[in-house]
């Protein structure tokens, strides 16, 4: 797929607190394998640390914090949301598009 069929996303997922740090880089890569097996491709994952959040959220209180930003075809964000959805060590996941006119204003900063 051309790169210029590719949209621009932002993600943040946090996941499972009783991983270990092993545990939590197998969970980065498994996402991560997955989106470029959707045709993505990968511009920065910063692992922001454990944090803890504001409330409960299946029955846990604080999570390892991702932050990802990647390039992929339109058509493929239902099967990556559904991906974050099932996976079992990520706990709550946002996605979202970052419009051109953003990526312009940024670039002029």
């Amino acid at each position: 797929m051309s790169e210029a069929n590719l949209k621009l996303y932002e993600t943040i997922y946090i996941v499972r607190p009783n991983l270990d740090e092993d545990g939590v880089d197998k969970t980065i890569a498994t996402v991560e394998e997955f989106l470029k097996g959707q045709g993505a491709v990968i511009d920065l994952t910063d692992k922001k640390g454990r944090k803890r959040l504001a409330y409960e959220v299946k029955k846990m209180r604080d999570g390892y914090f991702v932050h990802s930003v990647f390039r992929a075809p339109a058509e493929s964000l239902t099967a990556i949301k559904r991906m974050m959805t099932l996976s079992e060590d990520v706990i709550r996941f946002l996605i979202v598009a970052i419009p051109p006119i953003a990526l312009e204003a940024s670039a002029q900063l």
